[in-house]
């Protein structure tokens, strides 16, 4: 397992038990006793977490970090459910369709299950246009702006200018976590963006894998209210989509 996932792991351990031994931590995260040590240490060093005989515990008041993973560390975290998600988006694309696609490690999967004889893809994402950049049945549009390479987006101004002057029929935006019905992400940048992009679209979608429901994040950027379709994996709890159909319609 990925170092940053391991550290959020042990994080979202800490916040629910106050404190974590190393021998229980070793058998959940599957990794050796000095992996762990190594861990805490460097959380500690922080000031995340107090390091303590055998283990770790919260520091007073702490509640969770909100920690940014990077692109390519996403790209390793439930690859079965990113594909899974993006065979779904991929199904609901259709032919000669004007369409956006956000950034995120699930929707540049999307062209590997796209089928399609003409499509116009507009996108923030230097991943998503690398996957269909030499495909002619693909009419390409890369918004330009402040790129960011933590998460290979491009935002600031220049993109929100030129995203606030079209009009697509459907967008494909990725969340960080939902909670009840706010959708959130781990940088305002990229939630202005991609607020604009939903506003102009006809038919709105937000992606979210099983692990994104029920949690919160730094930057609220849309109310599930207002979005059509919510696309996730087939491991969601029953009474999650229940509580969530509530407020939009969800596929999976």
């Amino acid at each position: 397992m990925i170092k940053e996932r391991r550290h959020r792991m042990i994080l979202q351990l800490l916040d629910e038990k106050n404190a974590v031994k190393v021998s229980d931590l070793v058998e959940t995260l599957n990794v050796t006793d000095m992996t762990i040590r190594r861990d805490l240490q460097e959380l500690e060093d922080e000031n995340l977490l107090i390091r303590t005989h055998g283990g770790a515990r919260k520091t007073e008041n702490q509640t969770l970090p909100f920690l940014e993973l990077s692109h390519q560390t996403k790209r390793e975290i439930n690859p079965d459910e990113k594909n899974e998600i993006a065979q779904l988006i991929a199904s609901n694309i259709h032919d000669n369709e004007t369409v956006f696609l956000g950034s995120g490690s699930t929707i540049e999967l999307v062209y590997d299950y796209l089928d399609l004889n003409h499509a116009k893809i507009i996108t923030n994402s230097i991943y998503v246009f690398d996957k269909f950049k030499y495909d002619e049945r693909y009419e390409l549009i890369l918004t330009g702006g402040t790129y960011r390479s933590k998460t290979g987006s491009f935002t600031g101004t220049i993109a929100n200018d030129f995203i606030s002057t079209i009009n697509v029929e459907k967008s494909f935006i990725g969340v960080n976590a939902l909670n009840e019905y706010s959708l959130y992400n781990a940088n305002e940048d990229e939630g202005v963006i991609q607020r604009s992009i939903l506003k102009n679209s006809r038919k709105k979608y937000v992606i979210a894998d099983f692990e994104k429901f029920d949690k919160m994040d730094f930057y609220q950027f849309y109310d599930l209210r207002d979005i059509d379709y919510l696309i996730t994996d087939s491991k969601v709890p029953q009474e999650t989509k229940d509580k969530y159909s509530k407020w939009v319609q969800i596929i999976n």
